[in-house]
């Protein structure tokens, strides 16, 4: 039987909890992308015509590139300068029914790879990750010079910012930031000004002062530490930048959004005690180990809006970069890993109580001033994660990530109500007050299957990509519908570890108008 029928029968024979929406929801597009070797996306945006961009990395020497791409093969030509292996970037795009318009490489000779993407309004690309020394930055770039440092993983490693043209044949601009090891997410305003997030390993040279010279704090507090910077449209600028963290250390998984305003939102995991907090803040004191924190930075750069603390007596950590959402009324949700089972949850929410396993998914809504409004558990007896968080114009939060739960909560709407071992992606749309379920679905065949990042469009159709090291990802209209290598374990990924093989893209449409 074709997986995807089995997936249906599975559907239909399974207990399920009961769906809080009217909508149904079914898999529009489907799709494998990748080489003979390893590669897995980060993110994933839609632009204005609805044309679907997934970045990421790939080792792959046949990884799949078009006619006009700027770079149709891997750079092989330079010295791999203390570098853990090669890797270039990618960036694909996708039409809104699966079709792939291009595929472009991004690279150098050494270890590149993308973690973000966004759009501008003329639908030009903005990728940002890690790069190695003699990765392709402009000759106007406002810094073109390799800062970075070398860590166990990934070797001498820089983050990077590159423009791409829409149709994804020219480089627009493209420079290497400050002197951390890589930039993990992305945010562009209304007016094409680009915004990343810095971090700092807590030793070595610091960025040139004159980019914090009105900055809400100009010197790193100690260890290592997290910030903002916002650059001109044409890349040539640095703004304004500054530093945000404690005298400890805070993760460089560091998230950040942008509401209607500009306001600049920060997302990270800290072990300090001391980050500033703000008078309406939901916490204002450290619980211990490793706590979230959320921060609301003035669009100069120079006012600490809002900043708060969330944690208890375990741990709450992204899984990665991409935990936190901002909807248009300027509140703030996140989506973490936590080991604690006393969160302050609120009444009337879907699960009001730690699961079990080592870790649960924690969903929580932030006031635009940092109080907390809505806060739920989600998960089974197993272990979830939650890796991508997106909120709509209605309150509506749609998550993805990964779930090793048998008993993951799944709706009678569900594509997929029963988990395939050893581990399958998750689609979940959270009502607006978090009482229900609209929507929530495994995603996954016989391979471990992980959701790295998600987008939720203004139709309320779903999209997710990620990674899975084996054939079984459902397809439908796919580009490329075999496991084409790869995976087969963590080690063939990198030291430390995921589980990659070929790229999961996969496009889920909502039938049914919203009623609400």
């Amino acid at each position: 039987m074709p997986l995807f029928a089995a997936v249906m029968v599975l559907f239909l024979i399974a207990g399920a909890v009961r769906s809080a929406s009217a909508a149904d929801y079914q898999i529009e597009f489907s799709t494998f992308l990748g080489g003979s070797d390893w590669e897995h996306a980060r993110d994933v945006c839609v632009d204005s015509t609805g044309n679907v961009v997934i970045v990421g990395g790939t080792v792959s020497d046949d990884f799949p590139t078009t006619g006009k791409a700027f770079q149709r093969t891997q750079d092989r030509s330079g010295t791999k300068t203390d570098s853990a292996g090669h890797c270039d970037a990618f960036v694909c795009k996708f039409d809104p029914n699966g079709a792939l318009l291009w595929s472009t490489l991004l690279g150098g000779p050494n270890y590149d790879r993308a973690y973000a993407v966004e759009v501008d309004a003329a639908d030009n690309i903005i990728v940002a990750g890690r790069a190695g020394p003699e990765f392709p930055v402009t000759a106007r770039a406002f810094q073109k010079t390799f800062q970075g440092s070398k860590q166990s993983i990934y070797g001498m490693q820089n983050g990077f910012v590159t423009k791409l043209s829409s149709d994804g044949s020219s480089v627009l601009w493209s420079s290497y930031v400050g002197v951390n090891q890589l930039c993990r997410d992305v945010s562009v305003d209304a007016k094409g000004s680009v915004y990343l997030p810095l971090c700092y390993t807590g030793n070595g040279p610091k960025p040139p002062m004159r980019w914090f010279a009105n900055a809400f704090r100009d010197q790193p507090m100690g260890g290592a530490e997290v910030g903002a910077i916002k650059i001109s449209p044409n890349g040539q600028n640095v703004i304004w930048a500054t530093w945000l963290g404690g005298s400890r250390d805070e993760v460089g998984n560091c998230g950040l959004r942008l509401d209607n305003n500009a306001n600049v939102f920060l997302n990270f995991t800290t072990n300090s005690p001391d980050v500033p907090t703000t008078e309406k803040a939901h916490k204002r004191s450290y619980s211990g180990g490793a706590d979230s924190f959320i921060a609301k930075i003035s669009p100069d750069g120079n006012e600490l809006l809002a900043g708060t603390y969330f944690g208890s007596s375990g741990d709450e950590e992204g899984n990665s970069t991409h935990s936190m959402a901002v909807d248009s009324s300027g509140n703030a949700y996140l989506a973490v890993s936590t080991t604690s089972k006393d969160l302050p949850v609120t009444s009337g929410v879907v699960q009001p109580a730690f699961a079990g396993g080592n870790r649960d998914i924690v969903v929580a809504k932030f006031s635009p001033q940092g109080g907390l409004l809505r806060c739920t558990y989600l998960g089974g007896t197993g272990n979830e994660g939650p890796d991508g968080i997106y909120a709509d114009d209605h309150g509506d939060v749609f998550f993805t990530g990964s779930a090793a739960s048998a008993d993951f909560p799944v709706t009678d709407n569900a594509l997929q109500s029963t988990q395939s071992n050893p581990n399958d992606a998750i689609a979940v749309v959270l009502a607006n007050d978090f009482s229900s379920l609209k929507f929530s679905s495994y995603i996954g065949g016989e391979s471990y299957d992980d959701g790295r990042s998600c987008y939720l469009d203004t139709a309320g159709d779903l999209y997710i990509t990620g990674s899975t090291n084996g054939p079984g990802w459902p397809m439908k209209s796919a580009h490329q519908p075999t496991f084409a290598g790869g995976g087969g374990g963590k080690e063939l990924c990198y030291k430390g570890g995921c589980f990659a093989g070929d790229v999961i893209l996969a496009k889920i449409k909502r039938v049914v108008d919203r009623k609400d």
